[in-house]
């Protein structure tokens, strides 16, 4: 019996990488789970997902395949519904679908910007609208996992950065909105070594105060991502979650002040000179 043993889980992005990791842990826990990810290249050929499904059932699980086009707004709803057909019902959801465009600001297209958004954004806001409904509907609550990156903050891939922190935004509007009805709702910070982003661990940048990882397999995001969607997780919602290797941290809250003194409140109107005078030293800047 595993800690989620009779719920159902759908993992988009779930035939390689990250995805497949997660979608192989939940049904190990008992999780009949739904493999979203593109169709085979060849003709007459087993998809990434079909291949995830292939050894979920080797190993004793319960599994289906989609291929729904992550960035088309009516993929959404056909995700869950492929979910409930399959299974019945929806309890945890899991967006790793991704893509990627490393083109600076003054380089970027118009196609660039859409394709990364429209995977990112749509894609993850499709699902998270559909499945929230089924699960509203089912009345007992819910998981919902979406994929972040530390890129939002440290990446110089305007449309990927801007794509990766619009999603932290819908994760906290997404877990205010949906706690009233039991759902969880939390974003997951992932470095692991994929077919998106396939470099040596040594040439990972540090940002956002986490360590250097030497072991950035998948398998490591997959066990905090299937905690959070079990019953033991489920009080944490509308939290930044990091996974790399064997190490996790929670971020703090946005929007709060740093430990050292930040806030600054005058006994009247600021003026840019009065500015000058304190910013400078606040923010341990050198004074011209």
């Amino acid at each position: 019996m595993g800690k989620l043993n009779g719920k159902v889980a759908l993992v988009t992005g779930g035939g390689g990488g990250i995805g497949s990791a997660i979608a192989r842990l939940f049904a190990a826990e008992g999780t009949s789970v739904v493999v979203a990810d593109l169709p085979a290249r060849e003709p007459d050929t087993p998809s990434a997902a079909e291949k995830v499904v292939a050894q979920i059932r080797e190993a004793g699980g319960d599994a289906v395949a989609t291929h729904e086009v992550i960035g088309e707004w009516a993929s959404g709803q056909k995700l869950i519904d492929r979910a409930v057909e399959a299974f019945g019902r929806i309890d945890a959801v899991v967006t790793a679908a991704g893509n990627l465009a490393v083109s600076s600001l003054v380089d970027i297209t118009e196609d660039e910007w859409d394709s990364i958004n429209d995977v990112h954004m749509k894609g993850q806001v499709s699902v998270l609208q559909a499945a929230a409904r089924q699960m509203i509907a089912q009345g007992e609550g819910g998981s919902i996992l979406t994929f972040s990156s530390r890129a939002a903050f440290f990446a110089p891939a305007p449309a990927y950065a801007a794509a990766k922190a619009g999603v932290l935004g819908l994760t906290s509007a997404a877990a205010i909105e949906l706690g009233a009805h039991g759902i969880n709702v939390n974003a997951i910070f992932p470095s692991a070594q994929t077919g998106l982003f396939p470099g040596d661990a040594s040439s990972r940048p540090i940002a956002g105060g986490t360590p250097f990882v030497p072991d950035i397999d998948p398998a490591g995001i997959a066990p905090i991502v299937v905690f959070l969607a079990s019953p033991d997780g489920a009080p944490i919602t509308g939290r930044w979650v990091y996974a790399a290797g064997n190490d996790i941290a929670f971020y703090d809250l946005p929007l709060t002040l740093a430990n050292r003194p930040t806030l600054l409140r005058g006994s009247e109107r600021w003026s840019i000179e009065s500015l000058d005078e304190v910013i400078p030293s606040l923010l341990g800047l050198s004074v011209r």
